[in-house]
């Protein structure tokens, strides 16, 4: 589903920007040097209903200006967050032919390092 809402105006450019539409509590518009995004839903944990926090959306710019954004999946029964996507774009480099590269490669995220699955299987070949 596309946003209905239109690209900020150029003076409020940021890096990132977020539109949010929670349709019974309103709406949120922003542009951003960095963002975190979650999505809770309920749960029903050991008898008991909760909400957990199941997607993260994390954006920021790497030292070298590369434009990324994460999303990671939290599960209960997981001991780490699960990364099913990474999206890089770098706007300040003339030379990238490429506007928005694509990883949907899952990684497992153990602290702050990302472990991509396929590295994984190799330590255990």
């Amino acid at each position: 589903m596309k946003p209905k809402l239109g690209l900020l105006h150029r003076e409020e450019n940021k890096g990132f920007q977020v539109n949010c539409e929670a349709v019974s509590a309103g709406a949120f518009r922003a542009g951003t040097d960095s963002l975190t995004v979650t999505v809770g839903q309920q749960i029903r944990r050991k008898g008991v209903e909760e909400m957990w926090d199941s997607i993260g959306i994390y954006a920021d710019r790497d030292p070298d200006g590369t434009m990324i954004v994460r999303v990671l999946v939290f599960n209960p029964d997981w001991d780490e967050p699960l990364q099913i996507a990474c999206i890089r774009s770098r706007p300040q480099d003339p030379s990238c032919l490429t506007p928005l590269g694509c990883s949907l490669d899952h990684a497992t995220l153990y602290g702050d390092t990302i472990v991509p699955h396929w590295t994984d299987r190799q330590r255990a070949t």
